[in-house]
């Protein structure tokens, strides 16, 4: 059975790695990294396939594929080079833009840039490539991912953000369980419920209930088109106590059952 994650080979110590893009593109079946990776497109066609959406490839573009994301190449001629790194790596950074923050949480692809933020991105991942420090690596990659979302312009000064609302969809992302509901985060948050959907609310404008429900949908289509898990594994492994009550959220959520799920062209299936 094809193994959908893929483990990190960082050099021994480091919590990062530079490679070509034509290394990474040995990867045709969907795979996910419990790593963020920042890739700028130099050359090439086709699409970058995450979450089962086809993203066109345009050379200048960035893509940034967020931790747990299912991605995998459908290209022809493709090169460009590819920041992997670690999240934990910029968490002792304070004061990130909320933008960047929202990068590593969600991903984003393409990230059109200008001329002149390409031929920046392009110097400070070769900067990162060059160096072995940690520390080093952690501020010039926030600088790369900075000048993907701004297109080159400063950096606004650090704004107010709501930590509560990064932690509760930072645990949400990385391990979307049916056994997880608004009072079990806020416990481990140290937080009321209520307190926890007023912040969840005002920064994202859904609610704690719906973010998670939404999360083990995306993550049950994940695993419902990259391997071969049968519906039941697929029930146990998300914490369902039984194979129905997966089938009827699944329903709900989704709109079929995870047997019709599977019988639909892949080309045309579309995340929650």
């Amino acid at each position: 059975m094809h193994s959908l994650t893929m483990q990190p080979d960082f050099p021994s110590g480091t919590q990062f790695t530079v490679e070509p893009i034509d290394a990474l593109n040995e990867a045709h079946e969907p795979h996910r990294h419990n790593f963020a990776q920042l890739i700028l497109i130099e050359e090439g066609e086709g699409y970058d396939v995450i979450d089962f959406a086809r993203v066109p490839l345009t050379p200048g573009d960035v893509h940034v594929i967020a931790p747990g994301q299912v991605h995998f190449w459908e290209a022809r001629g493709l090169r460009g080079i590819g920041v992997m790194f670690e999240e934990s790596l910029l968490d002792q950074l304070g004061g990130l833009p909320d933008q960047v923050r929202e990068l590593l949480l969600l991903g984003a692809a393409p990230l059109c840039l200008t001329m002149q933020a390409q031929a920046q991105v392009r110097r400070l991942v070769e900067a990162v490539a060059e160096t072995r420090s940690s520390e080093s690596a952690r501020h010039l990659i926030s600088a790369t991912m900075w000048e993907c979302v701004s297109g080159g312009a400063a950096p606004p000064a650090a704004v107010e953000q709501s930590s509560l609302s990064r932690d509760f969809l930072r645990m949400v992302l990385r391990a979307p369980s049916a056994r997880m509901t608004v009072s079990s985060c806020a416990a481990v948050l140290g937080v009321t419920s209520g307190y926890l959907t007023e912040s969840v609310v005002a920064d994202t404008g859904s609610t704690p209930g719906r973010i998670l429900r939404t999360a083990v949908a995306r993550e049950s289509q994940r695993l419902l088109n990259g391997t071969e898990l049968s519906a039941a594994q697929i029930a146990d492994r998300l914490g369902f106590s039984e194979p129905s009550y997966f089938s009827r959220f699944f329903r709900r959520e989704v709109g079929c059952t995870p047997t019709s799920y599977r019988e639909v062209p892949a080309s045309t299936r579309r995340m929650v």
